[in-house]
Formats: structure tokens, C-alpha cells, sequence
């Protein structure tokens, strides 16, 4: 996540003397800048960093010491306005934390400690101290800067007691400071129940306040993902587990290849809605409807480039891919690269990558080594160079800031991806499935299914592949789901 400073200090830190008495009196917001920030660490210095973020002025300061209510503190610090500090213990190889004690207190230009638990002397430096647990507590008046009701920030916390009570002092100032809060339930911003918030705060300075929201580059990139309200088809911006889909297998055209080639693509997008119904009874997920265009076709003669494989020019898929776009269908680009590696073959296609609706599929069935052949040789292809076409189809993903994609992983025998266990299952924007595309009797076709599940990789969902012509019988809606696990991703050719 980018990271975002507080706003310098209007005087010198620790210089009391230098603070006019209007400025010491006055409580200072920081002025907020669009962006995402990150608030980490243990409680202590959480709050530090708190202060620092929201506030450049604040002439009185909650601070919670030794044996004092943190949930008292915490109420003060936000009825006041103020920021809420954590004292260190006073132990001498915790002299660098008093020192940044200190040093916040200066810059805040601090005149008055309101104290829950024991404070040591040290720590007071001469200032006044109350104790806010008193009930005649002699609290100051604080007066605040004018313009600073909208603060123009916004926190997130994890949801849980642990992590709640360890940025409790942080969140606490944040409040002070006229943040909005919301707890996220997931760590992932494009979450159903998160998505909305980060909409509503695309222009506020956010924080991630708390542990566990995972590397902050990752973490800054969804919150504009989610921010950003990209779509995928019937809503959200993560493909499973909320929904199913049942897609037409071929190519536009060409109805040798697959049902989704027999009619045009009103009709299409039609038949692919018919199906997705007919699974509709057998889930309590959504099921939608899909295509699974293959885009490059594995071809008998090597062609000019020598590869065997031609490329469907992007001109002919992009009036599919929009239509699909407008009728709620979700694409996926099926590549058959021959002799070609699939990262070229993916960057062919990148401008439809860029549409929410579409994702990829690697075919590795028809990836050649040199000196082999279509229907002659059954292709295969390294875990590593899936890992490289996945590198880069995760950074476009990330810098569009578009939904999930769906990546399928065609597979019938466990030779056909090697080395399947390096597998780079780490990106958060790609859903990758394994998908079942073998033909023939229910047993042959449920033997290879349990095949390609052993060993699986974490993280990989797994899909299914029904045969109109080749499978003897083709499997019901009906039959198709109950097989255990239920696949996610089903297709028919």
C-alpha cells in the first residue's frame, strides 16, 4: 500500500515555548490526501502513528498507562477529539519509545495529560495531568479548528476481539479525528460487504489500521480495485465462492469445434443462459451463464510462423466479448498455442483482457515441444511457464483495477502440467481452476477426476468439462453437481 506521512508539524517539535497560545489551545487536524496508508505494529506504537497520521495540533492528549481502562481511554479520546497515546513501561531498554513519546507530545504541542493508570514522572515532563478516571475530573476545554467536522479520512479494521483490542488505541484516535470506520469481516477489500465503503471513500486518505491484512502492496491495490467498482458480470468483484458458471465451449463460427460456434452470438448467449438455468435447481449459488472462446486453434500444418497454431483476430472476438459484456456473460479466452509459450500467447489478446467479463484459459494439450505434433503427441507444459503467463496477467489485472479472473487450467492426465505442485497460487487477483476435460464413460471421466484432485495445490477450485458427442452418456445437470466437490466451472463442447 502506498504509503501516506502526516502533514509536517506547524512548529517545531518539542519546542513548547515556540506554540502561540492560540495554537496550543486549538485542536489541528492533518490535512488529508487521497491515498492509502498503513497503521502497524504492536499497540504502542499503533497509536503513535495514529497520532502522527490525524492530527498535527492538539493541546491536551489521552494516554492510557499501566493498569488503565483502555475502553475508558478510548471513550475520552473521541468525546474530547483528541488523540489517544499508549505510555511506554518506563523500562531503560525502552528508552527509544520514551523518547518518541516525548517527541509526539512536542509536536502535538501538548499542554495537558489525561491519564487512565499510572504515569511515570518522566513521562509527564512538567506537563499538567489529570486523571480521567476521576469522577470530578478537572477536564480542559478543547476548542477545534474550524473546517475539521468532515476530516476526509477513513479507517478499516479486522473484525475479531484480538485485533480489535490491539488497535483499540489507534481506531480511538482515528474517531477523534472524524474517520469513518468499518470492520472487515475478510481481508479483501472487493469483498461484498467491504466494496461499498471503499466506493463511498475513493477520495478520503485511508488507513488499514491493525495486522493481518496481508503485504501492503497487495492490500493498497484491491482497496482501488474495489474503490475503482469495476464489475463482474451479476455483480462483485470476486469470482467464487458466491457464484457457478456453466459456459459454451468453441469458436465464433466454426461449429466443428465446440456448441458455442453453431449459432451467432445473440443465439449464444441464449443457449448459454438455458443452460446456466437448468443447473440453477441443483446449487444455492448463482449459476452464469459463460463462453470459453478458444482463441487460438491448434492447427495440423505449421502455418508461416512455424508455431501450428493460429490466432482468432481480436477484431472478430471483441463484438462477442461486449455482447457478453452487455447480457451478463462471463468469457473466457481458451489458448491452443502449439509451439508458442502461453505469455505470448496471452499478450496477443491483452486489449479483451482488459473487459471485466473475460479470463483465460491454458490448454496444454496442444503446447508442443519441438519436433512434436497435434493428435500425434499429447502436449504438456512446465508449472513455470503458467507461473509467468499468471505474473503478468495478475499485473494487468492489478493496474486496470478490474474484478477477478477466472484462469482454467486444462488438464485429463497429471503429465500434461509438470511439476504442478510449483504452481503459483499467491495472486489474489486470479481464481485459477483445474478443469476436468476428459471424455468418455461416467468411470473413465470420474478416474481422471480423482486423479487431477490428488496433490492438488491450495487455492485451485476445480471444473468440468461435459462431452455432447464423445461422452457415452453425457452427464445431466443433475449428475454434474453431485460430484464431489460440486465443480465450480462446467463447460460443454
Amino acid at each position: 500500500m502506498a504509503g501516506c506521512t502526516a502533514a509536517e508539524p506547524r512548529g517545531e517539535a518539542g519546542a513548547f515555548g515556540s506554540q502561540s497560545e492560540k495554537t496550543r489551545d486549538v485542536v489541528v487536524l492533518a490535512d488529508p490526501v487521497p491515498g492509502f496508508g498503513r497503521i502497524g505494529g504492536d499497540t504502542e506504537d499503533m497509536a503513535l502513528e495514529s497520532s502522527q497520521a490525524f492530527f498535527e495540533k492538539a493541546p491536551a492528549v489521552v494516554v492510557l498507562g499501566k493498569d488503565g481502562a483502555q475502553d475508558d481511554a478510548a471513550k475520552m479520546a473521541r468525546t474530547l477529539g483528541v488523540p489517544l497515546l499508549v505510555a511506554p513501561d518506563g523500562a531503560p531498554e525502552d528508552a527509544s519509545d520514551q523518547q518518541d513519546f516525548g517527541s509526539e507530545l512536542g509536536r502535538l504541542g501538548a499542554r495537558t495529560l489525561i491519564a487512565y493508570g499510572a504515569l511515570s514522572d518522566s513521562l509527564a515532563g512538567g506537563l499538567d495531568v489529570v486523571d480521567g478516571s476521576a469522577s470530578n475530573a478537572d477536564l480542559p476545554e478543547v476548542d477545534h479548528a474550524e473546517g475539521t467536522t468532515e476530516s476526509g479520512f477513513a479507517v478499516v479494521v479486522r473484525a475479531g476481539e484480538k485485533a480489535a483490542k490491539a488497535a483499540g488505541p489507534a481506531l480511538a484516535t482515528a474517531q477523534a479525528a472524524g474517520a469513518d470506520l468499518h470492520t472487515m469481516d475478510s481481508d479483501d477489500p472487493r469483498a461484498a460487504k467491504n466494496q461499498e465503503f471503499f466506493q463511498n471513500h475513493a477520495a478520503s486518505e485511508l488507513y488499514a489500521i491493525g495486522n493481518g491484512f496481508g503485504k501492503t502492496k497487495d492490500f493498497s491495490a484491491l482497496a482501488a480495485t474495489a474503490a475503482e467498482g469495476k464489475q463482474l458480470p451479476g455483480g462483485g468483484q470476486i469470482v467464487f465462492p458466491d457464484r457457478r458458471m456453466v459456459a459454451l465451449y468453441g469458436t465464433p463460427g466454426t461449429a466443428s469445434l465446440g456448441l458455442l460456434g453453431e449459432q451467432d452470438v445473440d443465439g449464444a448467449i441464449k443457449r448459454a443462459k438455458k443452460y446456466a438455468e437448468e443447473y440453477q435447481p441443483h446449487s444455492k449459488e448463482k449459476v452464469q451463464p459463460a463462453f470459453e472462446i478458444i482463441a487460438t486453434v491448434a492447427s495440423a500444418s505449421a502455418g508461416k510462423d512455424g508455431k501450428y497454431s493460429s490466432y482468432v483476430p481480436v477484431e472478430r472476438l471483441e463484438p462477442w466479448v461486449k455482447a457478453a459484456q452487455e447480457a451478463g456473460v462471463y468469457v473466457v479466452l481458451d489458448l491452443q498455442p502449439g509451439r508458442n509459450d502461453f505469455l505470448t500467447q496471452a499478450k496477443h489478446y491483452e486489449k479483451l483482457l482488459t473487459y471485466p467479463n473475460v479470463g483465460i484459459a491454458y490448454d496444454p494439450e496442444w503446447r508442443l515441444k519441438p519436433g512434436q505434433r497435434h493428435m500425434v503427441q499429447i502436449g504438456s507444459v512446465d508449472a513455470a511457464e503458467l507461473n509467468r503467463a499468471n505474473d503478468w496477467l495478475a499485473e494487468l489485472t492489478r493496474k486496470q483495477k478490474l474484478p477477478q479472473k477466472i484462469v482454467i487450467l486444462h488438464q485429463f492426465t497429471r503429465s500434461m502440467i509438470r511439476d504442478r505442485a510449483a504452481l503459483d497460487t499467491s495472486h489474489p487477483e486470479l481464481a485459477m481452476v483445474v478443469h476436468a476435460d476428459g471424455n468418455g464413460t461416467p468411470g473413465m471421466k470420474m478416474a481422471t477426476w480423482k486423479s487431477l484432485r490428488l496433490d492438488l495445490p491450495d487455492g485451485i477450485w476445480m471444473g468440468w468439462k461435459n462431452f455432447i458427442d464423445e461422452d457415452s452418456p453425457t452427464f445431466t445437470p443433475k449428475k454434474t453437481f453431485d460430484i464431489d466437490p460440486k465443480p465450480w466451472f462446467v463447460s460443454y463442447q
